[in-house]
């Protein structure tokens, strides 16, 4: 437990550091009342990480096992110190807090908070940075600013990582922030120049790169111009693409010809057209008027779980709803700050699908192979990364179903189940669109229950579990 204890401890510095960063803005608008809940919370998070690594003093490498019991760790003890600001400074009950506090790590992007407009500026900016350092996440911060570890690179793939970019984790680390840090600085000065206020621009800048999806708005982006709601579709594209993309494209000088060899590429792009079209078309079969920017935006909000929107979901029918459902699933690429299933894995089980399917229909001595990224791989091969897909989407789902039996007890009688099928898989998929459910007269249990999805969801489920199995599981073998 030593590790665990000193990964911990030095990861919950990062809410500190968060909460000293965002007292300048406090004294910047003349909140001084928020000056304490930032240096409680400050203090908070570095007497508790302290305490940590002194407990784990003599701590030898972190394997695999250990780095996912840290992340999961964590990723919990962070959400509860950066509830404080929302519980002490805006008076929220504790769950609505944490709600708040664990969809903005999340990156997720739902809200219990009726009114973002009539927060205090200090408590609007304290929302957007916890987007914006959890799109990226807590544990890439501390890698690239800490002295490297052997250990660094089982915590960096602990936190649903999955390549590495450059040849050392920390310089991986420290070229993903230097993309990510450009792209919001962008995002912010496009976003200003076609409109929005500087303030507006600065945090939406920041959840959109981060596909969060907060607002310091009340109806998220509804209010919004054409021209505003156009400049944000590529920072929200941006964000649902690889950093490994990224890379490739700004550093490497590959061409777009070169990078469409990718079936991931491929398969984004056509989900963000297509599904575009369906959605479209859906609209109007249906006779509805909605302008057409307004359906693409809510349909590229959805694949990448940016969690911007445009239109209320309330008024829209069953079959819309399971559309955007569809891609809220699947999500954007697998090393992006968004969050779903990702069309990687989607990639690969269909690609796995048609070998199996063409292996069927082959003759006994026809030697049959199967195209993943521009290579030639045999269904064995293909039908090895299927399992391992199949493998995460199956726990995903069963949890998924098992979440809306649970939050179906705590709901009023009547509630339409879509909504909450819906909302349910908004939560455990970090996607932040809603269809009305969550808000200030959600019942705290199934506050609760969101909550617990957004953080199975972010960590991709077994982080979470490794720490249920170790905290309850050796309570069990020692009473057998």
């Amino acid at each position: 437990m030593r590790e665990v204890f000193r990964g911990t401890g030095i990861l919950l510095h990062v809410p500190a550091l968060m909460a000293l960063l965002s007292l300048p803005i406090a004294w910047w608008f003349d909140q001084l009342g928020g000056i304490w809940p930032l240096l409680m919370t400050a203090g908070v998070a570095v007497a508790l990480g302290q305490a940590l690594v002194f407990l784990g003093r003599g701590a030898k490498t972190f394997h695999r096992y250990q780095s996912m019991q840290i992340a999961a760790f964590s990723w919990t003890l962070i959400a509860l110190i950066g509830a404080l600001p929302f519980w002490l400074g805006a008076q929220m009950p504790p769950t609505s807090a944490l709600f708040e506090s664990i969809s903005g790590f999340t990156s997720t992007g739902l809200t219990i908070i009726a009114a973002p407009s009539e927060l205090p500026a200090y408590l609007q900016w304290w929302r957007s940075l916890t987007q914006w350092v959890g799109g990226i996440g807590v544990i890439l911060l501390l890698i690239a600013v800490l002295p490297a570890e052997r250990g660094a690179l089982n915590l960096y793939f602990s936190e649903a990582r999955e390549e590495k970019i450059l040849p050392t984790v920390k310089a991986t680390v420290r070229m993903i922030w230097l993309i990510y840090i450009g792209y919001t600085v962008a995002g912010i000065l496009l976003l200003w120049l076609v409109g929005e206020p500087l303030w507006r621009a600065i945090n939406h800048g920041m959840t959109a790169i981060a596909t969060g999806g907060f607002t310091i708005t009340d109806d998220s982006l509804a209010s919004t111009p054409t021209l505003v709601r156009l400049a944000y579709l590529p920072l929200m594209i941006f964000g649902a693409i690889s950093f490994l993309v990224h890379y490739r494209l700004l550093v490497e000088r590959q061409t777009p010809a070169q990078l469409w060899r990718f079936d991931e590429i491929r398969i984004l792009v056509w989900v963000l057209l297509l599904g575009a079209a369906l959605l479209i078309g859906q609209h109007w079969i249906a006779g509805r008027s909605e302008e057409t920017v307004s359906l693409i935006f809510m349909w590229v909000s959805a694949v990448t779980t940016a969690g911007f929107a445009t239109e209320s979901l309330m008024s829209w029918s069953d079959a819309a709803l399971l559309l955007l459902l569809v891609a809220v699933l699947m999500g954007g690429m697998a090393g992006s700050t968004s969050g779903g299933l990702k069309l990687l894995r989607v990639g690969i089980l269909l690609k796995d699908l048609a070998g199996q399917l063409r292996e069927f229909r082959a003759s006994a001595h026809e030697v049959v192979m199967v195209r993943h990224n521009a290579e030639r791989v045999t269904p064995k091969a293909m039908g090895e990364l299927g399992r391992i897909a199949a493998r995460l989407v199956g726990v995903f789902m069963l949890l998924w179903l098992l979440s809306v039996f649970v939050i179906l007890h705590f709901l009023p009688a009547g509630t339409p189940l879509a909504y909450v099928f819906f909302e349910t898989a908004s939560a455990l998929f970090n996607s932040g669109l809603s269809s009305g459910l969550v808000g200030p007269e959600l019942p705290a249990a199934a506050v609760v229950v969101l909550s617990v999805l957004m953080l199975l969801g972010r960590l991709e489920i077994f982080p979470l579990l490794v720490l249920f199995a170790w905290a309850f599981g050796g309570r069990v073998m020692r009473r057998a």
